[in-house]
Parts: structure tokens; sequence; C-alpha cells
């Protein structure tokens, strides 16, 4: 395991809450009746491990094998990502020193488990991760059965659900990151000029958030300007923002991989309907988030969320309502299991003190194109609602 402050490596947290990790999915592996878990999301591995790579390899099998059982975990991976192995891997399995990635790996894998006696029972794999690829996965099922393995289940969301809870130390990165999002955000209010394109915009905001300490967000910073600001998916590119227009930014910041979403609009030169509609979406969101108890279910504040959007008569400019789960994420994955609205989750949410989302309402004005809202990050503790970020979500006029 990781010593209690490893330089070297800068990994995040302690090797006590590393190992507390591994108890707790443990646990809720028992809970599930999941006798061992591949853990392959990277996002999984990061918070397990503390680990970090550049690339995850659609043709790998790259995992973390734990038992419910008391025995040590076992990691795979190719051979030439072992020099990037955190001190945290203390028991692995190296292949494809020939070349032979695929499907080494799967065999690799089916073979050790085998011989260590571990394919007794139930085997879930996280199907839901983006890696490895869809075949990987399914020839790695297919020869853990022919070893012996009871039977391959869904393991999607195990490791999810105990990352629900943050601990202190989480909680800390978090604000951090917010924090570093709130001092990006200033820099850009002091710069913003006409002619300067959205990948001038983007490019400042990530240059303010890495030298605070940043890390890159599991999803590329939205920049949109003018009629593209309705287009809230999209990325930046070589538009020119003019005077008298509207920019909207949906960013994340992000501190060793936990990350605080915001969304702020500016203007260059004012707009009084958003400038109106903004006050609107901040005042809804302080009076929702102020009704909500430690223990609530995250569907009283989607029903108290859109509530406050049609007594503000909003709702025929609204695109979305509601939030999802936040935390660690590792590009380009993103959206937590969670949302706000049951009905577009994995599991019900509950803020349980420790448990983080976000609150986002977009709004768009068709057909003019124009479009922005509000995205704050929430934190439960044990009497309600904390919301960290400074910078305001009113329209910022430059």
């Amino acid at each position: 395991m990781a010593s209690e402050s490893d330089g070297v490596w800068d990994l995040p947290f302690t090797a006590s809450e590393y190992a507390a990790r591994i108890a707790d999915v443990r646990a809720e592996m028992t809970r599930r009746g999941i006798d061992l878990l591949y853990v392959s999301s990277p996002a999984n591995l990061n918070y397990l491990l503390g680990h970090r790579a550049v690339w995850f390899d659609p043709r790998n099998v790259t995992g973390l094998a734990v038992p419910a059982a008391d025995v040590p975990p076992v990691y795979f991976d190719t051979y030439d990502h072992a020099p990037g192995w955190p001190p945290t891997i203390t028991d692995a399995v190296r292949y494809g020193e020939h070349g032979f990635y695929y499907p080494e790996g799967p065999q690799t894998v089916a073979d050790t488990l085998k011989a260590r006696g571990l394919l007794k029972g139930r085997v879930g794999l996280e199907y839901w991760s983006w890696a490895p690829g869809g075949p990987a996965f399914a020839e790695l099922a297919r020869r853990l059965t022919t070893a012996g393995a009871a039977e391959v289940v869904d393991g999607s969301w195990v490791v999810d659900h105990v990352r629900l809870v943050k601990s202190p130390k989480e909680l800390e990165y978090t604000r951090e990151a917010l924090a570093i999002a709130d001092a990006a955000y200033e820099a850009l209010a002091d710069a913003l000029t006409p002619g300067m394109t959205e990948h001038e915009i983007d490019a400042l905001l990530a240059y303010e958030c890495k030298r605070r300490g940043g890390d890159e967000p599991g999803i590329r910073t939205m920049v949109r300007t003018g009629p593209k600001t309705a287009a809230f998916h999209a990325p930046a590119g070589d538009r020119e923002i003019r005077e008298g227009e509207l920019l909207m930014i949906d960013m994340s910041a992000v501190r060793h991989q936990y990350h605080g979403n915001t969304a702020r609009a500016f203007s260059i030169g004012g707009d009084d309907f958003w400038a109106d509609a903004l006050a609107k979406l901040v005042a809804a969101r302080d009076e929702t988030c102020a009704q909500i108890r430690p223990g609530d279910p995250t569907m009283k504040l989607q029903r108290l969320m859109d509530e406050a959007v049609d007594a503000a008569g909003l709702r025929p400019y609204v695109w979305w309502v509601g939030g999802y789960v936040l935390g660690v994420a590792v590009p380009p994955d993103w959206v937590g299991h969670v949302y706000l609205n049951d009905e577009e989750g994995f599991e019900p949410g509950v803020f349980t003190p420790g448990f983080v989302a976000n609150w986002e309402v977009q709004l768009w004005d068709l057909p003019d194109g124009g479009g922005a809202g509000v995205i704050d990050t929430m934190i439960a503790t044990d009497v309600g609602i904390e919301i960290p970020a400074r910078f305001p979500g009113t329209l910022t006029v430059v």
C-alpha cells in the first residue's frame, strides 16, 4: 500500500482511505451477492487505487479483481503500463509482452483467477463502463465462464454506489475545485473583449484552472457565443464574440479528479431578457436548496425545481431541469449513475451528508438560438445543502 504521504506519486489520499474504500466495496458486493467484482471503469480504478492513465485502450481488459472474501485484490494490465502503476497496486499480473494484448488479456485474467480459486461464485463485470470495449467485455465473460465462474453478472454501479457519500477529504477537493472555477471566471470577466474566439476563451479558462492545480475535466468545457449559446453540448469553435452578444460557459473545474460543475453567463454590453431570467434562476436555486434536509430524496428537490421554474414563468424556455451526482471522473467519462430525477438514473438518490450533485436549469429562446442557464454544485451536509461556488450565477456584464 502507499505510504501515508507519498510525494513521488502525488497520491491524493492516505493508504488507510484507499483500504477503507476496498472494504466498503466488499460490503456492497456481499449485499448484492457478488463473490468477485472485476472493476474496469477508469473512474473507479482511480477511486480505489489513485490510478491515472493517459489512455484506456478498448482492446485491453485493464482492471482490478476484488474478491468479496478478505483476499488481496489482483490488478491486470499490459506490461508497458507498469511504470505508471501507483504503489497502491501490490499484486499485479501483466500481459502483452509479445504484442498480443487481445485476446491474451481475457485469457490471462481467466487463467489467473481460476488458479487462485477465485472463480467459484458469481463474478460481476462493469458492463456500463466505457472501457474496455463491448467485444472485449464479451470475450472476458466467455473466458471466465469457460474457466469455471458459476455465473457472470452485471456488476455495474457497485463501486459507484459506494462513491455516493464522500469523505471529508473528497469534499475538500470538491470545494477546492469550485474555488478554482471562481478564480477562472474572475479572470475571464477581466479579459473578455469583442473579437475573442471561443477557442481563446476556452484556453484562458483551462490555463487559469491548470495554474491553480486543476486537472483535466471528464468532459470538455462548453463555450458558446451569440446564436450558438443554445447548443448546450457544443465544444468551443472559431467564432468570435461580438458587442452585445451572450457568452455561456458550462465548466467543471477539477481537483484530484473531483469535479465542481458550474455554468455561468456573460454578456458584452448587457441583455435584459437573460439578466431577468438568470436572476430568477438564482433565486429559484437558493429557495429550493434551502428546503432540503439530510435524508431527503433527490426527487423532492426535482419537484421543487420544476415548481419554481413554473412559478417564475420560465417553462416555455426550458431545455432541461434536473441534476446528477458528481465526484471522480476520468475523460471522457462524465455523468454519474444517480440523477435528481429517479426516472433518469439507475438508483434513487438521497441527500445523505457527503452526497454531491449539481443543480441545473438550462433555458433557450428559440428560434433566435440564444440559451443560458445556471448550474451549481451542491454538497449535502448535516444541516442541509451547501453551494460552495462564489462567482455570481446572475448575468455578468462586461
